[in-house]
């Protein structure tokens, strides 16, 4: 498993990958993937782990977005993630909702310990499924299971919220077998995050044959 990071400053580079796409009922092994979630959750110390980079208890402030590569091992497919790492206070929500142009996945993240950022999730899935414009897999990530207070009080919540997504597949796929995969992670112990990330190339692979279906159908039905 290998992985690489990288920041992109340049705006106009940064709008041009927002908008990119790819060719339908081919395999793709490039998939763009916005982690999101409310401020202070550990979007960007859990895309560092998952980088290889050492973990700090100092908190910065993601303006706008960074992007990263991750390259995972798949059943013998190297899959490439560029990872959208998406600030998540609201003043930046007028740039923030053409990110997700040409998203290929979402990895919804929220604070163990902070209810309140288990109940904005919701919000986040629904303008990822609406700026994407298609229903692309999700990854749920309780975080900071490493604090004291991580206790996991919220379990029923989390269910709820998986099963709504995965209802919202089943109405859009014929026979779905998408999936939401939740863990609890830790960006500080590493708990999870490599496992977690795992699991979304496996729903990745599956939402290309779930979509090449919905396609050949469509392009039978008109």
């Amino acid at each position: 498993m290998r992985g690489k990071g990288s920041n992109i400053p340049e705006e106009e580079y940064i709008v041009s990958r927002a908008k990119m796409d790819f060719a339908e009922g081919v395999f793709r092994t490039n998939f763009k993937v916005c982690v999101i979630g409310d401020g202070g959750v550990g979007k960007t110390a859990l895309i560092q782990h998952l980088l290889g980079k050492e973990f700090s208890s100092n908190y910065l402030l993601t303006i706008g977005t960074d992007i990263s590569t991750f390259q995972l091992e798949h059943n013998g497919k190297i899959l490439s993630l560029q990872l959208w790492d998406l600030a998540g206070q609201s003043r930046f929500d007028v740039i923030r909702n053409m990110y997700f142009s040409g998203a290929r996945a979402g990895v919804l993240v929220f604070d163990l310990t902070r209810q309140n950022s288990l109940q904005s999730l919701s919000k986040w899935k629904d303008e990822i499924f609406t700026y994407s414009d298609r229903k692309i897999p999700i990854l749920l990530l309780g975080n900071k299971s490493d604090l004291k207070d991580s206790h996991f009080p919220f379990l029923e919540m989390v269910e709820g919220l998986k099963n709504e997504i995965e209802q919202e597949y089943n109405i859009v796929y014929e026979n779905n077998q998408i999936t939401v995969p939740f863990f609890p992670t830790s960006a500080k112990t590493g708990e999870n995050v490599i496992e977690a990330f795992e699991a979304l190339g496996q729903e990745l692979l599956t939402y290309q044959k779930q979509f090449t279906i919905l396609q050949k159908k469509s392009q039978e039905d008109s």
